[in-house]
């Protein structure tokens, strides 16, 4: 029984001196890199040592919906793929607020007029407040953005709000939009941002408040006034 006993310690030991060396080949397991990206200076892209394909960066207010599992990788960082999206077509980084996406070189994202968007999700900061699906306030505000008057961007706006535009042509992204308020009510400036184009417009006080403000109470939700330009 003493030799059981001891035999069953020495087994013990030794499994407790191989756990570490198990768990850290499990965690690398964890990551699949299928594709290597190097920059190409002159292109200004991300170009496939595998087969060539060129990846370019995407405007900042094109977003990924949903951000997959690794694909690719570039120097330190880590590309994943977009649900619902051909790896081959678009990646991402991972997602952190803004921007992010790179896209083929041989097949170019739509623009923002062309997309076809059909609702729009209000967002302040990372808080999801509404969806907004009708269409003809939908291509209001596209047509705001893409054809109204540009102004200068306000450096003393009251709130930010995101304005996730959506596609069922182009489903697993959004093109995003900054809704800023300065003031409040029918006396207040209210105005379109995109990040991507830097081109600032002003709307009308009603074309945004059912989305923005409380129907019941009638009160405005508070949000974090600080905008990425």
């Amino acid at each position: 029984m003493k030799l059981l006993s001891r035999a069953a310690i020495l087994l013990c030991a030794a499994c407790l001196l191989l756990l570490p060396l198990l768990t850290s080949c499990s965690k690398t397991d964890k990551i699949k890199i299928e594709v290597h990206l190097t920059y190409d200076a002159a292109r200004g892209a991300l170009v496939s040592e595998e087969d060539g394909l060129c990846y370019l960066f995407a405007p900042v207010s094109y977003e990924p919906a949903i951000v997959s599992h690794p694909y690719a990788d570039w120097d330190d960082m880590v590309l994943y793929t977009v649900k619902g999206w051909d790896p081959r077509k678009l990646l991402t980084e991972e997602y952190s607020g803004i921007g992010g996406l790179l896209y083929a070189a041989d097949s170019p994202l739509p623009s923002f007029a062309d997309m076809n968007c059909t609702s729009i999700e209000v967002c302040a900061e990372d808080q999801y407040l509404n969806t907004v699906d009708d269409a003809d306030v939908v291509a209001r505000a596209v047509s705001a953005m893409t054809t109204g008057e540009t102004v200068a961007l306000p450096t003393d706006g009251t709130s930010v709000y995101h304005l996730r535009f959506c596609s069922k042509d182009y489903a697993g992204i959004y093109y995003t939009v900054l809704f800023i308020t300065r003031g409040e009510g029918p006396d207040g400036s209210y105005y379109l941002y995109d990040r991507g184009t830097k081109r600032c417009v002003q709307v009308p006080y009603e074309l945004f408040l059912d989305w923005i403000y409380d129907e019941e109470s009638g009160t405005q939700t508070e949000t974090n006034t600080e905008t990425s330009a």
